[in-house]
């Protein structure tokens, strides 16, 4: 009996540490962002050593798969209680509202978007299968989509790009994006929205020699690992090349992500094809929303690059869909580029199953049959 009681002890004790942990990881991730924190500061911020975290967590990618997890978790709660009490019902725009109500919500859950993109990251398979069941449980449960599964999918997966690119603005440019509303102008359109003809895929365009092997392996590089936890030497061995050799070409880390910025993702995207979406090798698409996830938090070197980026396009869109007659187009094209956005993390994580240029096509048909209401 006294061995069982000291056994219950030592877990409770155990749970409350972990909760500690991710309390405090929670905290930091929000004040500073997720790769500018390390492991140390968690463990001094929750008052135990550095260890004690090792004990639990071997990685802060495993820290952000639990938050997530953990929000995850609370949801589900709080929307079953809701149920029960025949609260609002559960929606897209709900949930959204509900998320943007928890604090860090959205910065946690970007965060781990575009690191899960990564097969290596510990968060890629809760990412992943959290997709997909969202996916099948709203393929059932939305039957006024369309006459087949397949149809509903289509719209679902047109609906999360727009939600998950939104949230990446809504970061970028606080105030400026009403992610709510824009969530709930688009699902009112799902019932009654008719299919689109699947546009002919663009074939992938092979990697530029001009880059540079030292450009493509950086980013091969941030695709995998993100900026913070790239190093020079990782850098160098993937280039195949001496650190020296590296060093000569961008003498610091900084002047090698500047390097990556301006060689892979520098040229204005064209309003046609938004951020350079089917027209460029898989692995610079990864790069770049690796990053652009990571960036939203201000103190990263490369925030300012991305959020004017974002801006352009947003302004880009904005003009076509003026010039085409659209009505709001400047609201229009936040969901058209959010969109995008969205797109390209769904790719990432499901190539087999996404069409980009055919989601592309989707979205700006349903954006100009607008115009004819």
């Amino acid at each position: 009996m006294e061995n069982e009681t000291k056994a219950r002890g030592s877990y409770r004790t155990g749970r409350e540490r972990v909760e500690r942990i991710l309390d405090a990881a929670h905290e930091l991730f929000i004040a500073q962002g997720y790769r500018a924190t390390s492991l140390r500061d968690i463990a001094r911020a929750a008052g135990v050593s550095h260890p004690a975290v090792l004990r639990y967590f071997s990685s802060r990618g495993e820290i952000l798969t639990a938050l997530i997890a953990r929000l995850d978790a609370e949801s589900a709660a709080r929307w079953e209680r809701r149920g029960e009490e025949g609260a609002e019902p559960v929606s897209a725009s709900a949930i959204a509202r509900a998320g943007r109500a928890v604090p860090g919500w959205i910065e946690l859950f970007t965060a781990l978007l575009g690191e899960g993109t990564s097969p290596e990251h510990p968060g890629h398979a809760l990412m992943l299968e959290r997709r997909r069941a969202g996916i099948a449980l709203a393929v059932d449960s939305y039957t006024g989509l369309g006459s087949t599964a397949a149809q509903r999918e289509r719209e679902l997966r047109l609906l999360v790009a727009g939600w998950e690119g939104l949230q990446i603005l809504w970061l970028y440019f606080p105030g400026e994006i009403d992610l709510v509303g824009q969530l709930a102008r688009h699902e009112s359109d799902l019932p009654g929205s008719a299919a689109v003809e699947p546009a002919v895929a663009a074939e992938v365009a092979q990697e530029a020699a001009d880059y540079g092997e030292v450009i493509a392996a950086a980013a091969r590089q941030y695709a995998a690992h993100g900026y913070y936890e790239t190093s020079m030497q990782a850098v160098a061995d993937d280039a195949g090349i001496t650190r020296a050799a590296l060093i000569h070409t961008a003498p610091t880390k900084r002047a090698l992500l500047d390097a990556v910025l301006s060689g892979l993702f520098g040229e204005p995207a064209d309003h046609a094809e938004v951020l350079g979406l089917t027209a460029r090798p898989r692995w610079i698409t990864a790069a770049e929303v690796v990053l652009i996830c990571e960036a939203t938090v201000p103190s990263h070197p490369a925030h300012v690059f991305f959020r004017e980026r974002l801006a352009d396009a947003r302004t880009s869109v904005e003009g076509m869909l003026a010039d085409e007659g659209v009505n709001d187009p400047a609201i229009e094209a936040d969901w058209v580029v959010g969109s995008c956005l969205g797109i390209l993390i769904a790719w990432l994580y499901e190539p087999e199953l996404v069409d980009p240029s055919s989601l592309l096509q989707g979205i700006l048909s349903r954006v100009r049959s607008r115009m004819q209401r």
